[in-house]
């Protein structure tokens, strides 16, 4: 696979566009606190939709490069991200430090996340073309914007720190360089998406979906309309 200049140069830029969203999150958080709900349900209806109706058909794809084994990887990417939170859950004592190495384990999940957007963002542009990789990116990008302002909330001085203020922010970067560095092959690549999918779906069920009574469910279903749009636009370039 090898992209064109352009292809290359729009993903890497709109993943800093990313990275911006994330690194700025804290100041513009007090500003929309009061639409955190709104734009919580609106994007998660957007990734939901991403996620079923572009990720998924991409790891079946994988079966042809890979077999049957990019269900293992997937569940292993899933499993993993749930034993890491328990095992945080079920032995820390200290409520203090329970919520430290939370704060941990979801800022890991994060970092996983945007990652794969970024590769995502990659393989758009490189595979279905400039247009196809812009539409994609709106929902990447509200995605982003949503679960940096719930990273926030959950522990606003892990992102004050040096070295996570800069690496959790550089993620979606960090998957656009991997992807273009690599130079991935189908084979390598569909046994990296399928466990980092499976991350991915753990976050999209565990964090991003708002509990009981919270959440607006009309922009829920706005937002999985919307990707259903913009991905059946997609699919008719």
């Amino acid at each position: 696979m090898i992209p064109s200049f352009y292809a290359v140069i729009s993903a890497f830029l709109l993943s800093l566009i990313l990275a911006s969203v994330h690194f700025f999150s804290e100041k513009y958080a007090e500003h929309v606190k009061k639409f955190h709900m709104q734009t919580i349900s609106f994007s998660a209806g957007l990734f939901l939709g991403l996620i079923f109706l572009y990720l998924l058909p991409e790891f079946f794809n994988g079966m042809y490069h890979v077999g049957e084994s990019i269900f293992l990887l997937m569940l292993a990417g899933f499993v993993s991200l749930h034993l890491g939170e328990k095992y945080v859950y079920q032995h820390i004592v200290n409520k203090k430090e329970q919520m430290k190495d939370l704060a941990s384990i979801h800022a890991l999940g994060f970092f996983v996340n945007h990652f794969l957007v970024g590769i995502t963002l990659f393989l758009a542009f490189s595979i279905e073309g400039i247009l196809s990789g812009f539409l994609i990116f709106i929902p990447l990008l509200l995605h982003t914007f949503s679960s940096s302002l719930s990273l926030n909330d959950i522990d606003k001085t892990f992102n004050k720190k040096l070295l996570a203020g800069f690496l959790l922010p550089m993620s979606p970067v960090f998957g656009v360089l991997a992807a273009y560095a690599l130079n991935l092959t189908p084979y390598l690549y569909h046994l990296l998406f399928s466990f980092v999918l499976g991350a991915m779906l753990y976050i999209a069920v565990r964090d991003t979906l708002p509990r009981g009574q919270s959440g607006k469910p009309l922009l829920f279903l706005i937002g999985v309309l919307v990707s259903v749009l913009v991905l059946t636009i997609i699919s008719m370039l």
